[in-house]
């Protein structure tokens, strides 16, 4: 059918980082053309850059669709080039519906008085999911309220909107992450349905079986220069892992800790979100890293623990104290502390000052006779600052003039003086400079030395290297391989994460 998309010597620089380096694509009409590799391998960043979120570098960058010429780091020459795009997120409001949903994505009708013409956008969103084989999805419902199956039908269907204006190209990013396995075959009787109809899909997973089910052909990315593209049905599963790793791995086997002892954390037949049953425990000094593919469920596992979200089952006890279901302040009281992930979002608190996000989580040891002493407040504030060298201009600094380094450190202050007995850390270096990594590295290190049991999740895997004495790898919510001393390098992680997925699927 021919060529839908070439993309030739794209280069996209980030400060201390080449993300992609001198990378070409080429995906044909009505083919699925499946885009692999490690974290970190560029495929997000070549994504952004054909969305428009980023700016190619200066240079030879050039691309095509259908042979007419297509400005790269552009999302509205994107748009009219027919390039759509279903990011992992999906961007849905979930308060309102998918009728809501769809027609801020494309516009509503109006009759008479600029009044919306809400029969015609119930009418027009179920042609749209009926064109997708879906024609059983409450359409006036929250989107919230729907399974995820049909959430990301929505989303994709908002993509599609306006395919016959001359769309071509569905980009999708992760888009079985957080789904079931039910879910998942419904997505694929989807893309096998669009692809009947002749639109390209340019499918981007970790999950490599699905890359044998689903793609024509695959783009492997490595530390971000592109590898090879390769027809699938001339390749295995260990060749694939081999391309995407760049050397062939033995497969490991499970390993239990030396450890012994009396753990400071258990968490027994713990479920809720993407877990389906995790048993762990963490012992006095040691730190143990949880790694996964995005929906192994290492995503929730932090959350369930400290309360951050309803477990469905499973108890957590903390010191030989059992912590209730949804109770972050028990966690607290019990000795837990959590640092989240999405510092932005989750984390810091943006409208509060450097003291204010410090003190946050126990302001009642500043209480005298009845009042809050701020002069104690400040002492103990300035006294974080110093040791964790946090760069401010001082206690009352807004939070967000910090840099994400110093942000991140706020945070750890925040957790530590709690003087916890568990600290759980989700992506604790995410998005921060390398020199601000090293210190916060350092922190948990001393944390460890402390006696502190520390359970870090996180997708960098030089990370958990660098850190852990043991790595646990999860897949479909259950603990799949246990990594220990030798074991524990950024080339058996990565391979145990791609292994246990298989095998679990």
């Amino acid at each position: 059918m021919g060529e839908l998309l070439r993309i030739e010597h794209l280069w996209k620089t980030f400060p201390g980082q080449v993300a992609l380096s001198d990378v070409g694509l080429e995906v044909d009409a009505g083919e699925v053309h499946a885009l692999v590799g490690q974290n970190g391998s560029g495929k997000s960043t070549l994504i952004k850059v054909l969305c428009g979120f980023h700016q190619p570098d200066p240079g030879d960058a050039r691309a095509w669709v259908r042979g007419e010429p297509l400005t790269l780091g552009d999302g509205e020459a994107a748009a009219a080039a027919g390039i759509r795009f279903v990011h992992q997120d999906l961007g849905l409001v979930g308060s309102i519906s998918a009728v809501e949903n769809i027609a801020l994505g494309v516009g509503y009708e109006t009759g008479r008085f600029g009044r919306i013409r809400w029969r015609q956008e119930v009418k027009r969103t179920r042609a749209a999911l009926e064109g997708l084989g879906l024609g059983n999805i409450d359409v006036k419902a929250p989107v919230s309220s729907l399974p995820p199956a049909q959430r990301t039908a929505v989303a994709i269907a908002r993509a599609l909107m306006g395919w016959q204006y001359g769309a071509s190209l569905l980009v999708l990013d992760e888009p079985t992450a957080t789904l079931p396995g039910d879910d998942v075959e419904r997505l694929f009787e989807v893309i096998q349905h669009l692809r009947a109809q002749g639109i390209s899909i340019l499918y981007v997973s970790h999950h490599l079986d699905e890359v044998f089910e689903l793609a024509d052909r695959v783009t492997v990315l490595r530390d971000g220069k592109k590898v090879d593209t390769v027809l699938v049905r001339d390749l295995d599963h260990g060749k694939l892992v081999e391309l995407i790793v760049g050397h062939h791995i033995e497969s490991t086997t499970v390993s239990e800790s030396s450890v012994t002892g009396r753990p400071v954390l258990s968490v027994r037949g713990l479920e809720g979100g993407t877990v389906h049953g995790v048993d762990l425990d963490v012992y006095p000094g040691e730190i143990v890293g949880l790694a996964g593919i995005t929906g192994s469920g290492r995503e929730d596992v932090l959350d369930l623990i400290a309360g951050q979200m309803p477990r469905d089952d499973g108890a957590v006890v903390v010191d030989g104290s059992n912590i209730d279901n949804y109770r972050p302040w028990d966690g607290i009281d019990a000795g837990m502390a959590f640092v989240p992930a999405e510092r932005a979002v989750r984390g810091v608190i943006a409208t509060m000052n450097v003291r204010e996000n410090l003190s946050l989580c126990d302001v009642a040891r500043f209480v005298r006779a009845g009042r809050l002493s701020r002069r104690a407040e400040l002492a103990e504030t300035k006294q974080w600052i110093e040791r964790l060298s946090i760069k401010t201009s001082g206690t009352e600094a807004p939070i967000g003039s910090l840099s994400g380094g110093n942000q991140q450190k706020v945070l750890f202050g925040k957790a530590l003086r709690l003087t916890p007995k568990v600290l759980l850390l989700d992506e604790p270096t995410q998005g921060i400079d390398i020199g601000a990594k090293d210190q916060i590295h350092r922190l948990i290190d001393e944390a460890a030395a402390s006696g502190m049991a520390t359970l870090v999740a996180s997708t960098d895997t030089e990370e958990l290297v660098r850190l852990c004495h043991r790595v646990v790898i999860l897949a479909n919510g259950r603990v799949r391989t246990t990594l220990v001393g030798d074991q524990i390098s950024t080339e058996r992680i990565e391979h145990a994460q791609l292994e246990s997925a298989r095998r679990a699927s």
